[in-house]
């Protein structure tokens, strides 16, 4: 009877020595996960669970952790690309007023200098209200006024418009609508934005030689297709992949960096915004096509 008294007792005092240890790796387990040195627990035992949840656990945390620290540094970049920016219209503006107020220039000249100025304004405003809008759409403060549109005769008045802008009346800009009696609702001033938003970043960031075609058509009765078509310079796979990225800027944006770097993901969130979807289509040296995919009712 001792004996086996004193193996029981044994038995007891070794179990609870091993599930003190046990207890005490997951313990340390959990507290080296807040402290981002915790290393994988082994998955058997009794305590198998827990240890997959906390290896899982482990790898989540690790994986926000990788989008968090990504997602600063586009931001930190996208802040130094619109400081840059801002600054960029702003040292014309400043240099031209001086000259005016410094001295009594002819009619001629205070034109040049005033076209200038006004040219950097317009700019440096562009820049200002993606700013707004992004904030707007990001934490769903946009106002929202959808209505039934006339889509080809309202397509069509906003790339006159834009083709009227002195900066873009000589380049090569069609319009073809295959309904002529479409209609859609939609948020006219908002998708206005998204497609001047898409057309403008072919025409700017391309040669002025390049072709931009516009279609409007219809997905089987169950939405509207705007296509957006260039011949110019394309993207690879790569760039196509990060396009919609708030803070990405793509490779042609080095040779021509007007623009805050906004434009292409306010276009995109504001197609989502009435249920729609955006793909594209690009290949290196042979163009690129946007393809606008929105619901009839939504």
């Amino acid at each position: 009877f001792v004996s086996a008294l004193g193996i029981l007792i044994a038995s007891v005092l070794i179990s609870g020595f091993w599930l003190s240890g046990k207890l005490s790796g997951i313990t340390d387990g959990i507290k080296n996960i807040s402290l981002r040195t915790y290393h994988p627990l082994t998955e058997q035992g009794m305590f198998h669970e827990i240890c997959h949840a906390l290896n899982k656990m482990h790898q989540e945390i690790q994986h926000a952790d990788q989008i968090s620290a990504e997602t600063e540094m586009k931001r930190r970049e996208w802040i130094a690309n619109i400081t840059h920016d801002l600054k960029t219209p702003l040292s014309p503006i400043k240099g031209y007023a001086e000259l005016l107020a410094d001295t009594c220039p002819d009619e001629e000249t205070v034109h040049e200098y005033g076209s200038i100025i006004l040219k950097n304004i317009n700019h440096t405003e562009r820049l200002i209200n993606d700013l707004k809008l992004t904030y707007q759409l990001d934490s769903d403060s946009m106002p929202f006024h959808p209505k039934e549109v006339q889509m080809a005769r309202t397509v069509r008045s906003w790339l006159i418009d834009l083709i009227n802008d002195p900066s873009f009346s000589d380049r090569d800009l069609s319009f073809e609508s295959r309904h002529a009696e479409l209609t859609a609702v939609i948020d006219p001033e908002l998708l206005r934005r998204a497609i001047t938003n898409l057309v403008m970043n072919a025409l700017v960031h391309n040669s002025s030689d390049t072709k931009v075609s516009v279609t409007l058509d219809a997905d089987n009765q169950d939405g509207i297709l705007l296509s957006i078509r260039d011949n110019g310079k394309g993207f690879s796979e790569q760039e196509q992949s990060r396009l919609f990225e708030r803070y990405y800027r793509g490779t042609n944006t080095k040779e021509k960096p007007e623009g805050s770097g906004l434009g292409l993901a306010i276009a995109n969130q504001i197609v989502a915004l009435h249920g729609g979807r955006i793909l594209v289509k690009s290949q290196p040296g042979e163009g690129t096509e946007f393809i606008i995919h929105i619901p009839f009712q939504h």
